[in-house]
């Protein structure tokens, strides 16, 4: 606001009459009004909004060993001018204080939810983390609880990105966290039943049924089966009007202008993955709520997608040497959606040749062990592959996905989405895409597979494990594991 008065009051950065930081004063820094203007007096700007104000500026001399502390103060918002008691309660709290709080707080937290302890200890942190980092892209607003991205570029909702969120907290044990956020997702359905949050991308509608589907799978909360279930209803008459209408009986032609990037309207693969594990869901949920009539309708539904689908993918397959394309009517586009064969949901048999020279083509795109987007290293997109090599049984191929995604997680266990060319530098290329809670929800969810995970109706225990975890006197805990079936405790 041009009109708002940029100033310094003793130990405050003051921005219209608010107080925005507390600063250490006894080593007397310099004051900048900006970057390279000195602070002389308060003064109205017409400044950019990320244009750094009210600088505070340290030049220490250290002798070897001396050691000085700089404690600077910042409210999650300003303090209004004339709130006494906040900025006596900001002035009252100190670093250590605050710092205890803080470790108190989130232990309580991640202390209710399973608990995995491994003999490698950056194994088991980067779990802790990547809990943490999902949960601080939580939003409470209103009656919203609302599931981000992160604070930074992806301060945002994403119904595809809020779907493994879910999926985390449902193996991560926080049903609550779940129901909460899962409601939000009933407000990007449209008036015709299409779940999307961004625009012409259809894989919302399938990860929107199957976050609910999943949710009741590990809870069994019928009153939020009862809840959900006309969004559900309204859903899959969109999608049987939809493939009417299309063609090719598929999930509508589109241009993603994102993911795949198939860069012209083409059937998306993955779109049609996504429509099958929603509609296996949808059928879980009808029988949740005694909706006889819906399961044997939405089943249906889903037999005849499959058969449709798969005819057309066994034609396309026959020219690409048995690899699944990003998009089933046109060439090119980025892996993406045509990696879902077998997880999140395992929509084919796991030795199918499909997906074995899927993953085979796919992998000859790596780089440092991740797979690539744009020629881009891609952190999150290559558990896509190590959870299929998981159902397959490849323990080894997981491993080395396992250390190839930690080695490049950051010094406090963060993971990202895009980052630099293979072999060139550790630098991202845009400074705000860590921490990425899609990521961290892949990690959880890849981690926790490893040691406990459904499949067909089974409960498989340790399918991976690294040869460091199993020497003479090790030991591998886990407690409090939700799963389909009921709690886990393992040791």
């Amino acid at each position: 606001d041009p009109e708002w008065t940029y100033e310094f009051r003793d130990d405050l950065a003051v921005r219209a009459g608010n107080d925005v930081y507390e600063f250490t004063t006894s080593l007397q820094p310099t004051r900048w009004l900006t970057l390279t203007r000195l602070y002389t007096r308060p003064e109205k700007m017409n400044v950019l909004p990320d244009t750094p104000v009210l600088i505070v500026q340290y030049a220490l001399h250290l002798p070897p060993g001396g050691r000085e502390s700089l404690v600077l103060k910042m409210p999650v918002q300003p303090i209004a001018e004339g709130d006494t008691s906040a900025l006596s309660e900001l002035r009252a709290t100190t670093f250590d204080t605050a710092f205890t709080d803080t470790v108190d707080d989130w232990e309580k937290i991640l202390g209710r939810g399973v608990q995995i302890q491994l003999p490698e200890k950056k194994v088991s942190d980067t779990f802790r983390a990547s809990l943490v980092y999902g949960l601080m892209a939580r939003d409470h607003i209103g009656e919203d609880y609302i599931q981000t991205v992160n604070k930074l570029q992806y301060h945002d909702f994403y119904l595809r990105d809020g779907a493994f969120i879910m999926s985390a907290y449902d193996v991560a044990g926080y049903p609550d966290l779940v129901r909460q956020s899962l409601r939000f997702f009933l407000k990007f359905q449209e008036p015709n039943g299409l779940f999307i949050s961004n625009r012409g991308q259809y894989d919302g509608w399938g990860q929107a049924l199957w976050a609910f589907g999943r949710y009741y799978r590990f809870s069994h909360d019928r009153a939020f089966a009862e809840e959900v279930f006309p969004a559900v209803q309204r859903a899959v008459k969109w999608l049987h009007a939809a493939r009417q209408a299309d063609p090719l009986h598929l999930m509508p032609a589109t241009n993603p202008a994102d993911a795949e990037f198939t860069r012209v309207v083409a059937h998306v693969t993955g779109y049609s993955f996504w429509a099958l594990a929603g509609l296996r869901d949808a059928v879980v949920l009808a029988n949740a709520v005694g909706a006889a009539t819906d399961a044997r309708e939405f089943q249906a539904e889903y037999d005849d997608y499959y058969q449709v689908l798969f005819k057309k993918l066994d034609v396309i397959v026959s020219k690409t040497g048995g690899y699944v394309p990003p998009g089933l009517d046109v060439p090119g586009g980025q892996d993406w959606g045509n990696m879902d064969t077998l997880y999140p949901e395992i929509l084919m048999p796991p030795f199918d040749p499909k997906v074995t020279e899927t993953l085979k083509q796919v992998r000859t795109k790596y780089g440092e062990g991740l797979m690539t987007y744009a020629g881009r290293l891609h952190h999150y997109i290559t558990m896509k592959n190590t959870e299929a090599e998981l159902v397959r049984g490849e323990q080894q191929q997981v491993l080395r996905d396992l250390y190839a995604i930690l080695i490049h997680t950051s010094s406090t266990h963060a993971g990202w989405e895009v980052g630099p060319f293979p072999w060139s530098t550790r630098d991202f290329p845009f400074g705000d895409l860590a921490p990425h809670a899609w990521f961290a929800a892949e990690y959880v969810i890849l981690l926790r597979n490893m040691l406990i995970r459904e499949q067909n109706g089974e409960l498989h225990l340790l399918s991976a494990l690294s040869p460091e975890w199993c020497k003479p006197g090790d030991e591998i805990e886990v407690v409090n594991a939700p799963t389909e079936f009921g709690s886990v405790r393992m040791k």
